[in-house]
């Protein structure tokens, strides 16, 4: 393992964990795709935030004219947690997108806060649909670039790609970035990840895990386990909040919220978004953020080039 880092920085550059320069715009899209599994369509009312000129205080802005100046935008996907909703972090995908990144959201029907019991069953099903759900929400977006009607194709970078997610959707994000598609991975709580030790080991860009050290559902040595198994002439980064519990990682806390949730917040999107500078925008002032000492509440450790 290198080297640990904290919570705490400094230098010239903006705090990551601060409001970035630009406004919210918020939109859904439908797109339908045939499932994995039945054949049967797959309807995905996909959440798409964008920048906007002006300021992201007050939250998104419906439908917004998107940004006019600062893009093209690199695409980050966001794959929610089982059971949960596109908009479960919107602390998270909201700060991004007020950083100059296009943030997609598709749901995975069958897996989500209404459709069914958290059971096996469900997220067995979810599962084997949910990859191909980023993918082509992914393809969606990016064909919007054709389509003179729909401004948000005009600002989007189609070589600058990352894949995100919550729980189940880290372990989604995490498996579908051995594919190829995207050029950077950060997985919040990864679920099951024992299950994505071959995937780790197959991945070639630079990734971020996170992991809650109270986490009852993902337990943090296996995160570490699954950090160890990423390669390790990659940039991979490890960050752990000691006391945080799974439900850090999302807007709202209703399981062992001990770990003020307002600081989670801060120090994910401080870690996430210093990541996505440096290794997506390619702003290597940013590194600086994952170059610091050891903190009580933020354990970060990172190896590769």
């Amino acid at each position: 393992m290198g080297a640990v880092a904290s919570a705490c920085a400094g230098g010239g550059t903006r705090d990551p964990a601060a409001p970035g320069p630009y406004g919210v715009g918020e939109t859904v899209k439908t797109f339908t795709r045939n499932s994995s599994t039945t054949g049967e369509p797959r309807v995905l009312d996909t959440v798409i935030w964008y920048p906007t000129d002006g300021s992201s205080q007050g939250g998104p802005e419906r439908d917004a004219a998107p940004a006019t100046s600062g893009g093209p935008f690199p695409v980050v996907m966001f794959s929610h947690g089982a059971c949960g909703k596109p908009t479960q972090s919107t602390y998270f995908t909201e700060h991004l997108v007020s950083w100059g990144f296009v943030v997609v959201a598709p749901p995975h029907p069958g897996n989500l806060e209404d459709d069914c019991p958290c059971d096996t069953v469900c997220l067995i099903a979810s599962s084997r649909n949910r990859s191909d759900d980023i993918t082509f929400a992914l393809d969606s977006v990016l064909a919007l670039a054709d389509d003179p009607s729909e401004p948000i194709g005009a600002i989007i970078d189609p070589e600058r790609t990352a894949a995100t997610g919550f729980s189940f959707g880290g372990l989604t994000a995490l498996g579908t970035v051995p594919e190829g598609r995207f050029h950077a991975v950060v997985a919040l709580a990864p679920g099951a990840p024992s299950l994505l030790i071959d995937a780790a080991s197959r991945t070639r860009v630079p990734a971020m895990l996170m992991a809650g050290g109270e986490d009852l559902a993902v337990d943090s040595d296996e995160v570490g386990q699954l950090y160890e198994a990423l390669p390790h002439d990659i940039p991979r980064y490890l960050i752990l909040l000691p006391e945080a519990g799974h439900h850090a990682f999302q807007d709202e806390c209703t399981v062992l919220c001990d770990f003020p949730q307002e600081r989670a917040h801060e120090l994910v999107n401080r870690y996430a978004t210093a990541f996505l500078e440096t290794y997506l925008v390619g702003d290597e002032e940013y590194s600086r953020y994952l170059e610091r000492a050891e903190a009580p509440d933020a354990l970060l450790t990172h190896d590769g080039e």
